[in-house]
């Protein structure tokens, strides 16, 4: 436990900062290419002021990555000799094909304004988005393989005789088993794009867009309010990031409802959970809100009645497998043949997630993105109605107002809407074939953990606190304008 509460705390911490460098990238590619289209200086004074921040932003996502890569090694060994081959293949991937790139290019684009040519310094700037998306093309596949697990063998080497032995697909190795037996990569592409990679991947994505365009645009509302005359740029990057923000905010909508489809034929235990679904049934019904008893089984709420069905299967009376079911048989007999029914019935809730825990945190994911969506709505309004700008009117200033603290917004559905999707999958820490209690560390002490946990949080509050003075004194300050007239570097 004490190993999953370091591992969720440094990626969660970590994670705070790839999505918010992703959308950020897309937002800052936008605004220069504007700047190559109209000529415009206050498009190259954005460009040039959003690239700073962008930076203090990529070198901190760089480094609290770094501890949870090790991690992998120290706390997780069995983990990482079971599924070396395969895991290793992506994460090396995204080092030397995006991550180097992407920092080559973003050197480029922080110190090349006087240096290369408009239209180079927009390639640099490009390329440093195009290493943010490949970075997650490659972390979502290593993630998508714990998922839906697929295009690799079992390869277990029996200790006796040395003899290697290829177990037949589809088997869960043996606690006794597992330190003899290890994944091996058959077909790279089936393993890199497999059943969950593409809706994950998506979803992913067009979350981190979500987040990149509400960091603009909660800076520019802030000097919107503040009415600086001195970042003359900020109305235009605004609606910029508004338009950004309502394409982001409809991929995330409808990535996430194809991702929640495909979770129906890839995971069906994380998927009833989610929703808190016991029993089989036509008509399934979808809760706005509840709790659920594990005890009991049962859900209290508001509920609606068929539109689990309708948004899993496209209509109100398609059938949804509940958990009472789930994993099935076929599964079940894999890890203790010839079971009875009864017996099976008593073994499937060990392999259910923390039900009411995945419950709450995907709704808060959905009504995080709900309160986005209205905030968005509010904005375009505005716009259409020429008030986006009136500052003297308060529901104009409300707004602006809230478009400061909800830079957080996408920030913590995307916090949430991970821990559902690592929590639903639990206690798999690959799916149906690897236990997260079987790949923890058997040599490291309770004690060494905890004495690690209290220093990584220690460190990673100081790297927050410089992280945050420096940021926000930055965006205080404002940028160093460029006038019409010189095209002086700052």
């Amino acid at each position: 436990m004490l190993s999953r509460i370091q591992f969720a705390m440094t990626a969660g911490f970590h994670f705070l900062f790839p999505p918010i460098s992703i959308g950020f990238a897309v937002f800052i590619v936008i605004i220069e290419a504007l700047w190559l289209k109209t000529g415009d200086i206050k498009y190259q004074n954005a460009a040039k002021f959003f690239l700073k921040l962008f930076g203090m932003i990529f070198a901190v996502g760089v480094v609290t990555g770094i501890v949870m890569v090790f991690q992998f090694g120290t706390n997780w060994p069995i983990y990482s000799g079971f599924v070396g081959d395969v895991f290793g293949s992506p994460l090396a991937i995204e080092a030397v094909f995006a991550f180097f790139m992407e920092s080559t290019f973003l050197g480029i684009a922080l110190f090349g304004w006087n240096r290369i040519g408009k239209k180079a310094h927009f390639f640099a700037t490009f390329m440093v988005m195009v290493g943010s998306h490949l970075s997650a093309i490659w972390i979502i596949a290593a993630n998508s393989f714990m998922q839906t697990p697929d295009g690799f063998q079992l390869e277990y080497t029996d200790p006796a005789t040395a003899q290697v032995i290829v177990l037949p697909e589809g088997t869960v190795p043996t606690a006794e088993q597992i330190p003899h037996t290890k994944a091996r990569i058959t077909n790279f592409w089936e393993m890199a794009i497999n059943h969950s990679t593409l809706h994950r991947l998506t979803h992913t994505v067009a979350a981190s867009w979500l987040a990149g365009a509400f960091l603009a645009l909660g800076i520019c509302g802030y000097y919107i309010l503040k009415k600086r005359k001195d970042v003359p740029f900020a109305k235009q990057s605004a609606k910029v990031a508004l338009i950004y923000a309502a394409v982001a905010g409809l991929a995330v909508t409808l990535t996430g409802h194809d991702s929640m489809k495909g979770l129906m034929n890839t995971q069906p235990e994380k998927m009833a959970a989610m929703e808190g679904h016991y029993e089989t049934m036509s008509d399934a019904p979808l809760y706005l809100f509840g709790w659920v008893d594990e005890e009991e089984r049962e859900v209290y709420g508001v509920k609606a009645n068929g539109l689990f069905s309708l948004l899993a299967s496209g209509s109100f009376s398609a059938t949804i497998t509940g958990l009472n079911e789930l994993p099935s048989d076929e599964f079940l007999q894999k890890i203790q043949p010839g079971a009875t029914e009864r017996e099976m019935a008593d073994m499937r809730p060990q392999y259910w997630a923390p039900i009411n825990f995945v419950f709450q945190t995907f709704r808060g994911m959905v009504y995080l993105g709900g309160a986005m969506g209205l905030l968005i709505a509010l904005g375009l309004l505005l716009w259409v109605t020429k008030k986006l700008f009136d500052t003297n009117l308060t529901l104009t200033r409300l707004f602006w107002l809230s478009t400061i603290p909800s830079v957080l917004l996408p920030l913590m559905a995307s916090q949430v809407g991970w821990a559902t999707a690592e929590v639903g999958r639990q206690p798999w820490i690959v799916w149906h074939i690897l236990k997260t209690q079987d790949a923890c560390t058997t040599t490291a002490h309770a004690g060494e953990i905890l004495a690690s946990i209290l220093m990584f949080t220690a460190i990673f509050s100081l790297i927050t606190l410089v992280f945050l003075y420096v940021f926000f004194k930055k965006i205080k300050k404002g940028p160093a304008i460029i006038s019409e007239s010189t095209n002086d570097a700052y």
